[in-house]
C-alpha cells in the first residue's frame, strides 16, 4: 500500500464511529409532537386595509382552563405580502413553538394569532390585529380569523 491509501484508509476508520453515532441518533430521535394545525385568516376589508405591510405573525399559545395571564409559548411566522383571506396554514409542533417554560402543552388551549405591526414579541400593542380561538383541544385543527384590532 502507497501513503495515499493508507492515509485515505486512516481516516475513514477515524471517522467511522462518528457517522455511525450520527445515523443511529437520527434513528431514535423522537418526532416533533403535533399541538395544533392551524388556519387563519382575516376577510373584514376595514382589517385588510389596515394590515398593510405587516410582516409578521405571532401564534400564541395559553392555558385555557388557567387565569394566569403567561401563555405556553408561541410561534413567530414571517410574512412575504399583505394578509387577506386565508394566509396562513400550517402545524404548531413542540419544534416550532417556543415553550414558555417547558413540559406538555396544556390539554385545552386558548390559540391567539396576532398580525405583530412592529415585528417583536411582547404584548399587543396599537396598530397589531388579532384574532382568537378558546378551547382548542391538543392535537386538533382550528380555524382563527383576524377580527379585531388594538
Amino acid at each position: 500500500m502507497n501513503m495515499l491509501t493508507t492515509s485515505i484508509i486512516t481516516a475513514i476508520i477515524a471517522t467511522a464511529p462518528l457517522a455511525y453515532a450520527e445515523t443511529t441518533s437520527k434513528k431514535t430521535a423522537e418526532p416533533p409532537k403535533k399541538i395544533a394545525e392551524v388556519e387563519v385568516s382575516i376577510t373584514d376589508a376595514a382589517l385588510v386595509k389596515k394590515d398593510a405591510g405587516i410582516r409578521t405573525l405571532f401564534l400564541v399559545l395559553y392555558d385555557a382552563d388557567s387565569p394566569m395571564p403567561m401563555p405556553y409559548g408561541a410561534m413567530k411566522v414571517g410574512l412575504d405580502k399583505d394578509a387577506k383571506g386565508t394566509f396562513y396554514k400550517g402545524a404548531l409542533t413542540s419544534e416550532n413553538v417556543m415553550a414558555m417554560s417547558g413540559g406538555a402543552p396544556p390539554k385545552n388551549l386558548r390559540i391567539k394569532a396576532r398580525l405583530d405591526k412592529d415585528g417583536s414579541a411582547g404584548r399587543d400593542e396599537p396598530g397589531d390585529l388579532i384574532g382568537i380561538a378558546d378551547h382548542v383541544a391538543v392535537g386538533s385543527s382550528v380555524k382563527i380569523t383576524v377580527d379585531k384590532a388594538i
